[in-house]
């Protein structure tokens, strides 16, 4: 394998305008430094440049851009992506609340505010879920253990002063996944009431806890979002209302998107938030697909969005409320 060696920015510029991409000089060369300076050439160029490549010859050969690809064709996909990345995570996180309340309030109305370190107050109906009860527990002692190193107001406080937390206060300090984790260790009467909150049976609310987490963590440490794939799929049939949204089916009968990609997530929104959340999220989604449509020629916007899982009638979310 060749080594990786270090190149200037101008360097960089040159190797792009080698295999194809379009950078003027001048000014908007100076421009295209300057965003690489801001930036990094790994995370614009690498991170978004397979949609403008154009077919290798051979095994082997230098990539290639497409005809007609410029600098400011990839930088505004990458620009685009964070800018999804930061309307989805807004909603994300307004569920991570709702998850962490309802599952608080139902949990210590039936065990009280401090009885979440009880294996009894979990699945203890085998083996293997006794022992993912207790390393759940653990979690959380470490978790508190690890608050209180840290010094956290609200923790110290309650430990200190009363020499508990209650559950309700516990879940602000616990992660997506760990609240994701907590549910599946409760009791299965008591994940049916807490999933009857979100009209949903407790294994489908299960699944998209757990690739809601997954979309969150990606956003909040900036990772590449538009296209994003989960190995698990949204249960469609469960779902009141889904032929509304115009997904086409394969010869199989199964949707060709819109149940492991970003617009799966945005069928969730769809079925979790409120109406006033998901007008909003839909109404800042279109302008952000607009400007795209603007800055990308070489490939079509409608194929990126198609990548996403969204199709023309996207919106129709809004009918799934």
């Amino acid at each position: 394998m060749a080594e990786k060696n270090y190149k200037s920015y101008r360097q960089q510029l040159n190797i792009l305008r080698s295999r194809g991409m379009i950078i003027g000089k001048g000014s908007q060369g100076s421009r295209a430094m300057r965003i690489l300076e801001r930036e990094n050439y790994y995370s614009i160029i690498n991170g978004y440049k397979e949609l403008f490549l154009a077919e290798k010859a051979a095994p082997g050969s230098e990539e290639k851009y497409k005809s007609g690809t410029t600098f400011e064709e990839v930088y505004a996909l990458y620009n685009f992506d964070r800018n999804i990345r930061n309307i989805y995570l807004k909603y994300l996180l307004k569920l991570e609340n709702t998850f962490k309340t309802v599952i608080a309030h139902e949990f210590s109305a039936l065990y009280g505010y401090d009885n979440y370190l009880k294996i009894e107050n979990f699945n203890n109906s085998t083996e293997k879920s006794i022992s993912s009860s207790i390393k759940l527990i653990g979690d959380i002692q470490q978790e508190i253990a690890r608050q209180m190193t840290k010094h956290h107001q609200v923790v110290t406080h309650y430990m200190t002063e009363h020499g508990y937390i209650p559950l309700w206060v516990l879940v602000n300090v616990l992660t997506f996944g760990k609240i994701e984790y907590f549910f599946k260790n409760m009791k299965p009467s008591d994940r049916t009431a807490a999933a009857k909150q979100f009209g949903l049976l407790p294994d489908e609310l299960s699944k998209f806890m757990h690739m809601l987490a997954l979309a969150r963590n990606k956003c909040a440490h900036d990772e590449r979002f538009y296209d994003m794939r989960f190995k698990e799929r949204i249960h469609t049939k469960s779902i009141k209302n889904f032929s509304a949204l115009g997904i086409k089916r394969a010869a199989d009968g199964s949707y060709t998107y819109g149940t492991n990609d970003t617009y799966a997530i945005a069928i969730m929104f769809a079925l979790l938030l409120n109406k006033t959340d998901l007008r909003e999220f839909v109404s800042a989604m279109k302008p952000a697909f607009k400007k795209l449509q603007k800055q990308v020629h070489t490939v079509p916007a409608s194929e990126i969005l198609f990548i996403m899982g969204y199709g023309s009638n996207w919106d129709n979310l809004l009918n799934l409320k």
